[in-house]
Order: structure tokens, then sequence, then C-alpha cells
């Protein structure tokens, strides 16, 4: 199996899980800690921050080198673009980078692999050219379809908050992946959130759709949660679709009653901070995996009110650790609500500031999720999710 990627999507671990299988035929990704630049990176390893320290944290560990391809091209193409075509939007210079990686994937070959996993709308020249070759093409459906659409409703909710580019981008976002959806033999949907979205966006293709839930890509070594009490942790990059309103709102209802609560945010960068209904939010930046995973460790209560994503990582982290839980069902977790986490409406900043209140007032509610918590999370391990992975892709190359 070729696996295609763009970043370091789950820290690497599906192409990682493939070698441990000895399903892997190779990785093409773009710029990681061992492409060209990633190994010049390096030298400036002590004094590292902003785009260098995170270049350096795509670390791919655990795939024999001769099987990794990193390419620096879509990043020598930003760079040129930045140059050369200032006004570009997001959109463009996303599948600008696309086309610039699948011609570098098209030279690098097949490598004798029947089947590629590659990201939905990603890469498709090279998927285009892999399915004429024969290849079986499997899509990771990594977020709803329907998100674009769900957020471009959302715009005169939430003025200022840059929601507007849904409005612009909606109609290609959803022919984008309808065209995939041709091109795929099979849909791999994280969660049943996803499916549903996939099947209202092209019931024509409802019969490719499997269901393989993610797991955690963070090993805690045995470790688990010791909470601070009253430490809230958020972690994501898109704000409004990850719900970050939504905590700043009820954080601005509980800070009067309870001065003592902080609400730490990671992730999130300039322009957000500022905006006057966050102040009551702790701004953490961007924050390495290993600083992650003791936030994680030291939380009272993760949230995540969020409008809609695939299956959501931080929250699958955050089991892993036995930290309770509060999101919405479009999380894509299975969740019992008030038994091994709580389950919210999107939306809904009174429902997540009083359930924040109640794991706050109510100690032994707390200790019970988070007992369940860890129990729920052993369905979401690095073990069990490899074995999930290869039951269905195995099922696809029988």
């Amino acid at each position: 199996m070729l696996v295609c990627q763009h970043g370091a999507r789950h820290r690497y671990a599906i192409p990682r899980m493939l070698e441990e299988a000895g399903m892997l035929a190779a990785l093409y990704t773009d710029s990681s800690a061992h492409s060209v630049v990633g190994r010049a990176a390096r030298l400036l390893a002590p004094v590292a921050n902003g785009p260098v320290h995170r270049l350096l944290q795509r670390r791919i560990e655990g795939i024999a080198r001769e099987k990794v391809f990193s390419s620096d091209h879509p990043l020598l193409s930003d760079l040129a673009a930045s140059l050369l075509h200032p006004g570009q939007t997001a959109l463009d210079a996303y599948q600008r980078r696309h086309r610039v990686l699948s011609r570098r994937m098209i030279r690098w070959g097949l490598h004798d692999a029947d089947i590629v996993y590659a990201q939905n709308d990603e890469d498709y020249d090279f998927l285009r050219y892999a399915k004429d070759a024969g290849k079986t093409i499997v899509i990771d459906v990594n977020i709803n379809p329907l998100t674009h659409r769900i957020m471009e409703a959302l715009a005169q909710d939430y003025p200022g908050w840059g929601l507007e580019r849904y409005k612009s981008t909606c109609e290609s976002a959803e022919a984008a992946f309808k065209r995939s959806a041709a091109l795929a033999d099979v849909l791999l949907c994280p969660s049943q959130w996803v499916a549903e979205g996939v099947k209202e966006l092209t019931p024509e293709y409802a019969d490719k759709v499997r269901i393989c839930p993610y797991g955690s890509s963070i090993d805690y070594g045995g470790r688990v949660n010791r909470p601070v009490p009253g430490r809230i942790l958020f972690a994501g990059g898109d704000a409004v679709r990850k719900g970050l309103p939504v905590l700043a709102e009820a954080a601005g209802r509980l800070k009067p009653k309870y001065p003592e609560l902080d609400f730490r945010v990671a992730g999130l960068v300039a322009g957000i901070v500022e905006r006057p209904e966050c102040r009551h939010l702790h701004f953490l930046g961007k924050l390495s995996w290993e600083r992650m995973k003791e936030e994680y460790l030291a939380a009272d209560v993760f949230v995540l009110p969020t409008y809609s994503e695939g299956l959501a990582g931080v929250v699958v982290e955050a089991l892993a650790a036995g930290c309770p839980v509060i999101t919405t069902r479009r999380a894509g977790i299975e969740i019992t609500s008030m038994v091994d986490g709580i389950l919210i409406e999107p939306g809904d900043p009174d429902a997540l500031a009083g359930t924040i209140e109640q794991l706050y007032r109510d100690r032994p509610l707390r200790t019970r999720l988070a007992d369940n918590t860890r129990r729920l999370g052993r369905d979401y391990t690095p073990d069990a999710w490899r074995n999930r992975l290869s039951e269905v892709l195995n099922t696809i190359g029988a």
C-alpha cells in the first residue's frame, strides 16, 4: 500500500501502522524533518521557533527510511507564490500545492502498490494517474464533507470571525469532494457523523463507505491524568468550527463566579487572542507534542464544543489520558453522555457553562467520568486503531 499525505497528520501514525503490519510500500509526503529543507533546519534547532520549529516536529519514525519520499517542492512553491502572486486565495494556494506534489509523486512512481491511500481532496492528479494504472483508491474522508455548508450558515452569528470565506469556497469544496468520491473505490470514514455527510452529499456513492475510527497517536507511557482542579483545556486551530466562541461565552459567564477557573487554549494564533470576547481565555500558543501531553495529563476537563469534525483527534488524545471530555456528537466520538463523557448541542454556551460548573463542583461525578473515560479510551489506543485499519484494508485487498 502506498500512503500519500500532506503534513504530519496523526503524527504519521497511519503509514507507521501499515509498516508495522507489513503492508506499507511507501509514504509520499511534503516537507518533513527528513526532507532537504528539514535536514538543513536542524542546524537551527537550538534557536528554532515558528515555522522552523514546526518543521522539525515533523519527525517520521517507525518507517524504513528507504520507503519515505519527502519533497520540499510545495514549500518552495509557496515561497515563489508569495513573491509572484501575493494575492492568491487560500483555495488557489491549496490546489497549487497539491498539483506540485502530485507531479513529484508521479515521478516517484507506484512502487508495485496495489492500493493508494490518500486524504480527501488531496493529490487528485496523482490519484487519477494511479487509478488509470489499475490501482485501488482509498480516500480517507477526514471531515464531514458538508462542513463548508455548516460554517457558511454560521457566518451571520459570528461576524468578524472570518467565516465569510466559506461563502466563496462552499460550492468548490463540495465539487472537489464529489470528484474525489467518484474516483475512489473506498470512502473510509472515521465516524458515523462523517458517513452521514458523505451519504447526504453523494448518495450515489453510499456503497463505497466504510467506517474505521481513528485512534490516539500520543503514547503517554503509562501515565494517567492527574487534574489541576479548575483547569479547562481547549485545543484546535480552526477557532469557530471547533467552538471557541462558545467557550469564550461560557468562560465569560463562569469567571465572575469562579475567578480561579483557568480556561487554557492551545493552538490558536494572533487575530483571535486580541478579540474582546476572548479576554477570559488563557492562550498558550501552538505547543509541541510533549507540551500537549502535559496539558492533557493536568487538565480537569477537556472541552471541544465543535460544529463539525471527522473524528476529533484532540478528543481522542484527552480520552487516552483519562481526562473527562465535554463535546458534541459532531466530534465523531461514540460517547454515552454522563457515562463516559458529556455531550452538548453545538452552539450552546449555557449548556457548556453548566456542564463545566457541574464537573468543577461535583468531584465524585468528575472521578466517575474519568474512570469511564479511561475505559472508553481503550477503544482508541494505537493497537485498537491498527487492528481496525488492517482489518478494513485487508478486506479491500481481498
